[in-house]
């Protein structure tokens, strides 16, 4: 029994070892690489925007304002077809759809002679991709197509020419060679009357070269002040730390007759005009603040105290512009106001600056300084701390803008000083312009009239 029983536990031990041998080479033979993954459903491919296109050439169009912009497509577009081309010429502030055939993009009812910076992009499922490198151009009249140039110009006929100011609101400065304050209003004198003054404005444009480089047109309107005087005031000021360009395409032009002759453009009225800006500066002074604050380049930098005009002497409304008419030291008399014996005096006050011929002042006012501001009490002048004055004198150039409100008085008259014309509404600004008018102009000479009250102290 026990022989059997060890029969049995041997044969088990060796079919249990033949087993394992058998398990171990099974496993020692088998296939180790991985087991192929469950099919998973393709992954759609990403879409992104397409890459930028690029500007080959720009060039002027058929017809008069327009610019051709030929381009190239974008390398990449994404991944989905590229459906459509959009253009800006401000930099990105506002895109608008391309309009012409595959690979030109037209663009119309731009300013004729008026640099435009133009950058493109493409537009596909994803949206809009980067914009293209700008590139620039400047629309024309196409040659031969100007009806106020024509090949064969009239007989009789007379040539006129034109003298350019930068300074035209008698700043007393050469615009030409330094910086001039935002309110300046430049000037075009022509040596002969002109008939047809649409001819005239319709061949000027005006644009700016802001500080970061983008031009922009500026928006505004010529005013005649004779039949040979033109002035070109903007809706604002202009842009502070830029370059102005007035450029004109008046060579040859027809600008009306005169008696029995044709008024032409001289060949030298093909050309432009530039000047500088300086830092934009705006003083704001407040009647009833009996202060004056001071904005340069948008920021305030300076708030002062003052005294203006007291009852019936109030100091002038409106905007007042500076000239290089100062004085280190002035006498104020009280007869130059013809006063009584009771307001009899003689002040001499250091650091003043000039604002209108009839005789308001930014000066100190050393016995006024317990009530500047506190109350109004002078005879129109702006009286000051003599820090403060002297500020004023030396910080400002001429062309800056000093605004006045809340004064009690009348708004400057538009001959009266180098602001005088900025106080013109601007619909009756537009009364005098061939453009603004619809033909009629207006040239009465808004810069001529006398003197009225004098402010003195």
């Amino acid at each position: 029994m026990h022989r059997a029983l060890r029969a049995t536990a041997a044969s088990l031990a060796v079919a249990s070892l033949v087993a394992s041998s058998l398990i171990l080479s099974a496993s020692a033979n088998a296939d180790t690489s991985p087991s192929p993954a469950a099919p998973s459903p393709s992954a759609a491919p990403r879409v992104t925007a397409p890459s930028a296109p690029t500007i080959t050439k720009v060039s002027t169009g058929l017809v008069s304002g327009q610019l051709r912009v030929a381009y190239a497509p974008p390398a990449s577009d994404g991944g989905s077809a590229v459906t459509s081309y959009e253009v800006t010429v401000d930099g990105g502030s506002a895109w608008w759809p391309c309009v012409g055939t595959s690979g030109i993009c037209t663009l119309t009812s731009l300013t004729n002679g008026t640099d435009y910076t133009v950058s493109m992009r493409a537009v596909n499922a994803a949206g809009p991709g980067p914009a293209s490198a700008p590139s620039t151009g400047t629309p024309a009249i196409p040659a031969g197509s100007d009806p106020d140039k024509p090949e064969k110009l009239p007989k009789p006929r007379v040539w006129a020419n034109a003298t350019f100011n930068a300074a035209g609101n008698n700043l007393g400065v050469d615009g030409s060679r330094t910086k001039l304050g935002v309110g300046t209003l430049p000037k075009l004198s022509f040596t002969r009357a002109i008939p047809d003054k649409r001819v005239v404005e319709t061949h000027l444009s005006v644009k700016a070269i802001l500080p970061d480089g983008r031009v922009k047109k500026v928006k505004g309107a010529w005013g005649w002040l004779s039949d040979r005087t033109a002035v070109f005031r903007p809706m604002k000021y202009w842009p502070g730390n830029a370059t102005i360009t007035v450029t004109s395409t008046l060579d040859r032009a027809v600008m009306g007759k005169s008696d029995k002759a044709y008024v032409v453009g001289n060949r030298d009225l093909g050309t432009s005009w530039t000047f500088r800006t300086a830092r934009k500066l705006i003083a704001k002074v407040d009647g009833q603040r009996v202060n004056m604050r001071v904005w340069i380049d948008g920021e305030k930098v300076k708030t002062f105290p003052v005294s203006l005009g007291k009852d019936e002497w109030e100091t002038r409304n409106g905007v007042k512009v500076i000239s290089t008419q100062k004085e280190p030291t002035h006498t104020y008399l009280s007869t130059s106001l013809n006063l009584g014996p009771e307001e009899e005096y003689e002040l001499v006050a250091p650091w003043n600056t000039r604002l209108t011929p009839t005789g308001e002042f930014i000066h100190t006012a050393q016995w006024a300084y317990s009530r500047i501001g506190r109350y109004n009490g002078s005879h129109g002048c702006t009286n000051m701390y003599e820090q403060d004055a002297k500020w004023i004198f030396d910080r400002t150039i001429p062309g800056d803008v000093v605004v006045y409100e809340n004064t009690g008085g009348d708004t400057v008259q538009s001959w009266n000083g180098a602001g005088g014309l900025w106080n013109i509404p601007w619909d009756q600004w537009l009364k005098k312009s061939a453009l603004g008018s619809g033909g009629s102009v207006d040239t009465s000479d808004a810069t001529s009239g006398s003197s009225g009250q004098e402010a003195s102290a």
